[in-house]
């Protein structure tokens, strides 16, 4: 089974309308998207005025205000053209894809209309017969929590909210937006990467893929897991999992 790995879109949506191509050149079954649809920048530049001037962002302001109209329009956009991919896509939210409502919104209206649209943010999926494709969004942190502004949960609601995998037997693969510690550690006030390793190494899954933040484009081991860091699509990033041999090639759109 190959799988095509994406993530950090930023409103580049010119590249998914690209992708089946890649799906059908490289005979993709499933497409593994790890989050952050939305650019958010007028979030990021209030949220940056507020750290300085220490106090609560302020979801007010006209330009904040005038984004998240754009904001629920985009993430309509990004599932409706998930429709033209034409294999199984499996979603995961990032930061900036707040509020939660809306992208839940969206999410589930996609589901309805098109039923290989996945969203497996606290949730699961079949992949082929085989695989159950779960995952956790946003950015997992040691205590911050926000589903407004940006979504970013405590490390806690991330191992309860995947409490559930302990009763699924198949192979698993799951997404995550924030990345793992690179060791395995202990998830009790250490960092939000720290409760992502410990999930993994709670749950074993085969394959986990996780965000390109930063162009992060990557393949690393953490004890049986192949951990796969796509890259950026918003910079043309995409990688392609071989599930058989356990081999990843990274590709560029651009």
């Amino acid at each position: 089974m190959k799988l095509l790995a994406i993530s950090d879109l930023r409103e580049a949506f010119d590249y998914i309308d690209r992708l089946p191509e890649i799906v059908q050149e490289a005979r993709i079954d499933a497409v593994l998207f790890a989050g952050e649809i939305l650019q958010a920048e007028a979030r990021k530049a209030e949220w940056e005025r507020a750290v300085r001037e220490q106090r609560l962002p302020d979801r007010a302001r006209p330009e904040v205000v005038e984004e998240r109209k754009n904001d629920a329009e985009s993430l309509m956009t990004f599932f409706r053209r998930l429709n033209t991919i034409g294999v199984p896509v499996y979603v995961i939210p990032g930061r900036n894809d707040a509020p939660e409502r809306f992208f839940m919104q969206a999410a589930f209206n996609s589901e309805i209309v098109t039923p290989h649209v996945h969203m497996v943010h606290r949730s699961f999926a079949p992949l082929g017969g085989r695989y159950m494709v779960a995952g956790f969004g946003g950015e997992v942190t040691v205590e911050a929590r926000d589903h407004e502004f940006f979504l970013r949960y405590p490390g806690w609601e991330a191992i309860f909210s995947l409490d559930f995998l302990r009763h699924l037997d198949p192979p698993k693969i799951l997404l995550f937006y924030t990345a793992p510690a690179d060791r395995f550690e202990e998830p009790a006030d250490q960092s939000g990467p720290a409760a992502v390793a410990h999930l993994i190494k709670t749950y074993d899954p085969h394959f986990v893929v996780c965000a390109g933040v930063g162009g992060r484009k990557e393949k690393k081991q953490l004890g049986n897991t192949l951990v796969v860091f796509p890259g950026s699509l918003a910079e043309g990033d995409y990688a392609i999992i071989d599930t058989r041999e356990k081999e990843v090639a990274f590709g560029n759109l651009r």
